[in-house]
């Protein structure tokens, strides 16, 4: 199987489950709390999308959009970071 550049990389200093934070910015034109949501509801099947933050720059052109989740395997994260990279409207990924 290959690896994709957004797979975890040294295994062995992960500990699973795990409470992840993760923290996703985008432009504000965007309705980024409804694809965050999309995007982790897909990989983290009893997510909560209430437990979503969301703020905006100084400036008003982006918006961060802030989540702890409870992840079980590897896969969680692989798979999330996946789908996250190739999201148009997703900008970074923290």
């Amino acid at each position: 199987m290959s690896t994709r550049p957004t797979d975890i990389q040294n295994e062995h200093l992960w500990e699973f489950p795990m409470d992840y934070p993760l923290k996703v910015m985008g432009e504000a034109q965007h309705p980024m709390r409804a694809i965050v949501a999309d995007i982790v509801t897909r990989h983290v099947p009893d997510f909560d999308a209430a437990g979503i933050s969301e703020r905006a720059s100084s400036g008003g052109k982006y918006v961060s959009v802030s989540v702890v989740l409870r992840i079980e395997r590897k896969e969680q994260i692989n798979g999330l970071y996946a789908d996250l990279a190739a999201c148009a409207q997703i900008r970074m990924v923290l």
